[in-house]
């Protein structure tokens, strides 16, 4: 079978969609102890490192592929954007390097959609012409995890290079095998598990028309006086609330979700509201909204669990990535895998 190693691993997002794949992970490495202890519970092994600088290259010699969803705060939309400029942004430059060590046959990375243009394209083009001068074909797609069975329109942009040298076959990215995935199938009706303030029961009758401002037992910013958005087909009565910095939206539970990114602040306050219930989503459906599979725990506290999956990659964008990638091998690569 096909190995990899899995560098920024967080809680094993591109492990779960690789090893779906027939893949086998041969080493990972990720900084962050509380996802360890994650990764632990899942795998029943520690990471071979924690610090992506600290990484032997040579301990990766003979590894097929090398994948990372490597930090995406420097080029996100929510974030300051400050690219290479922050520290984390070195992350790539430290992962190219391993990278004209190793030589793996296969590299796959991911980011957020907003790489692709972030600095007019640049640091999206440095990667792809670093890669390419090493010697691979380059190929990258922004995905969308709606396409792959997954409840949430998360778009992130892969890029998978391929070693020149294999002589592969014609390879394409597939950019959706599903229908847009609604998230209703995925609600655990009853599931009280993360009870809501008063503070949103008065919001919800604030939307719903049942309760006026004045009303209210403490002063409402004015964000949130009116619903920020209300998505297509959202009814009130039966939809999911999602708090952002610019206010509060109405999303539709008929359709994928948004981009689930939570502030974990106390109390769970930003965690999605379910308004039929007039909860908030409980750990299992957020799981699901990620498409880890049901059976995922999480040892750590819920407010670290909930930072650990909206930082995570979908399992089943990477899997049919897998599957696109085998298809291009040659024979005796495809073969093994």
């Amino acid at each position: 079978m096909l190995t990899f190693a899995d560098l920024c691993a967080g809680i094993g997002g591109f492990r779960i969609g690789l090893e779906d794949a027939g893949w086998k992970c041969c080493y990972s490495c990720e900084i962050d102890d509380l996802c360890e202890e994650t990764y632990k519970a899942n795998f029943s092994v520690p990471f071979d490192a924690k610090n992506i600088f600290d990484v032997n290259p040579a301990e990766l010699l003979g590894v097929d592929a090398i994948c990372s969803g490597f930090p995406c705060q420097p080029f996100s939309i929510a974030g300051k954007r400050r690219g290479f400029g922050d520290k984390r942004g070195s992350i790539l430059h430290r992962l190219l390097e391993i990278v004209s060590v190793v030589m793996p046959p296969i590299v796959i990375l991911e980011n957020v959609a907003n790489f692709a243009s972030h600095n007019k394209g640049a640091s999206f083009s440095f990667a792809v012409e670093a890669l390419s001068r090493l010697g691979y074909d380059v190929q990258a797609s922004i995905l969308n995890s709606a396409h792959f069975k997954v409840p949430q329109s998360r778009p992130r942009i892969y890029i998978v290079a391929i070693r020149r040298s294999l002589n592969a076959l014609f390879f394409s990215i597939t950019k959706q095998r599903t229908k847009p995935e609604p998230f209703r199938p995925y609600i655990r009706t009853g599931d009280k598990s993360i009870p809501i303030s008063d503070r949103w029961h008065q919001y919800i009758d604030l939307y719903s028309g049942k309760k006026p401002l004045s009303e209210f037992s403490f002063r409402v910013p004015k964000t949130r006086e009116q619903l920020e958005r209300v998505n297509k087909g959202a009814d009130i009565s039966d939809c999911i609330l999602e708090m952002r910095s610019s206010g509060i939206r109405a999303c539709n539970i008929d359709a994928p979700l948004p981009t689930f990114a939570v502030s974990v602040s106390g109390g769970g306050a930003m965690i999605p509201v379910y308004t039929r219930e007039r909860r908030h989503l409980s750990l299992s459906e957020m799981t699901s909204l990620m498409g880890f599979p049901p059976n995922f725990s999480f040892p750590v506290a819920r407010t670290h669990a909930i930072k650990q999956l909206a930082n995570a990659v979908c399992p089943p964008v990477v899997s049919s990535l897998a599957q696109d990638i085998q298809m291009a091998l040659p024979p005796m690569l495809r073969t093994s895998a």
